[in-house]
């Protein structure tokens, strides 16, 4: 793996960052190899190349616009023309026996397994969240509870924190290296030091968080200001740059993180509703759910939306029940049914204005 490759997309990857589709091969795939499929965002396609080392497996890239998965399928980049597209045309049908596909669980929210099936006769089944778990999951043949839940925990944070303090530090970083060199390296820092402490303790500070987050900011650009002597142009921007940051930094930190609906989400306070009557339990809500909101109540073949307080309103349960039994609904009971939820996806602003059919 290119180390200067993982260290620019560790910075950037705010940003696409796109890498040729089509059909790759790891170790020494035959007919009946696993076949997986995912976007073409280059740090996704070199973390899975890795992840398999040691198998044998067909890999599909799929075009996504260089975009990450779960952004790309909740965007209508990576929807069910693009997995079928890949699929007819990169040569993997003349490569193996089966017609079995993998997809990260994470593109459930865009590419839509029963349309797969009828429009190129694939089975798809959606595998573990991280690629770490694939190994493990491609010898067992299924999920377990802790492979289909997404995690937020510490290495995911200060990649995060990375994202979006390098942008930002070089553009407030090189705007004061222009007009004040000698406070670059100060500003820059402050720049690091608030974004970690965005994504490292943010969500942990309570309700007035934003408020508590700025103070603390200030406090501590002050007194290391007045330590290091400066003067009254240097105090005015040590209380203003704490200030900015918050601002920036927590805009629309809920939208991310893997574990909050974005601020903007204008479907960030409807509720998933469940029809009962029309489960049949073929439990894809609960192999897609990246919270595991749902529970199996095996006896009645039926599943339970047990786990409310944490969903994200994603839609990937809604989207992929094959028997419409899930659907969003406000606090007034308007109902938005399944098919445009599948048919609309989301902007950047998180509203729903986006035709993927």
């Amino acid at each position: 793996m290119s180390w200067w490759r993982e260290v620019l997309q560790a910075g950037f990857r705010l940003f696409p960052w796109p890498t040729e589709p089509g059909l790759r091969t790891v170790g020494q795939p035959d007919a009946s190899s696993p076949v997986l499929l995912t976007g073409n965002y280059d740090l996704t396609v070199r973390r899975l190349m890795h992840a398999l080392k040691g198998q044998d497996a067909w890999v599909v890239v799929a075009p996504s616009g260089g975009i990450n998965v779960w952004c790309a399928a909740a965007g209508g980049h990576l929807s069910t023309h693009q997995v079928v597209t890949a699929l007819k045309t990169c040569g993997v049908a003349d490569r193996v026996q089966h017609r079995r596909v993998i997809l990260p669980q994470l593109a459930a929210t865009g590419a839509l397994a029963l349309d797969v099936f009828r429009r190129c006769r694939w089975k798809v089944t959606f595998g573990p969240v991280r690629l770490e778990d694939l190994p493990a999951y491609l010898e067992a043949g299924e999920k377990t509870d802790a492979m289909r839940r997404v995690q937020f925990g510490m290495r995911e944070r200060l990649e995060m924190a990375a994202a979006w303090a390098v942008p930002i530090g070089l553009l407030l970083g090189g705007l004061t290296l222009l007009l004040r060199p000698g406070w670059a390296l100060p500003v820059v820092a402050a720049v690091a030091a608030m974004a970690v402490a965005v994504f490292t303790v943010y969500d942990r500070l309570g309700r007035a968080r934003r408020l508590v987050l700025a103070a603390a900011g200030v406090a501590s650009a002050l007194v290391a200001t007045l330590l290091a002597g400066g003067g009254t142009a240097a105090i005015v921007v040590a209380i203003g740059l704490p200030l900015l940051l918050t601002a920036i930094l927590t805009f629309d930190y809920e939208g991310s993180t893997p574990t909050e609906g974005g601020s903007h989400f204008e479907e960030r306070r409807w509720r998933i509703a469940f029809d009962p009557e029309r489960c049949d339990g073929v439990y894809r809500c609960w192999e897609v759910c990246p919270e595991a909101c749902f529970e199996k109540l095996e006896a009645e073949r039926k599943v339970e939306h047990a786990h409310d307080e944490r969903c994200i309103r994603c839609g990937a349960c809604v989207v992929q029940c094959p028997k419409d039994a899930l659907f969003f609904e406000d606090a007034e009971g308007t109902r938005i049914e399944p098919e445009v939820i599948r048919r609309f996806k989301l902007n950047l602003l998180g509203q729903r204005s986006v035709d993927a059919s």
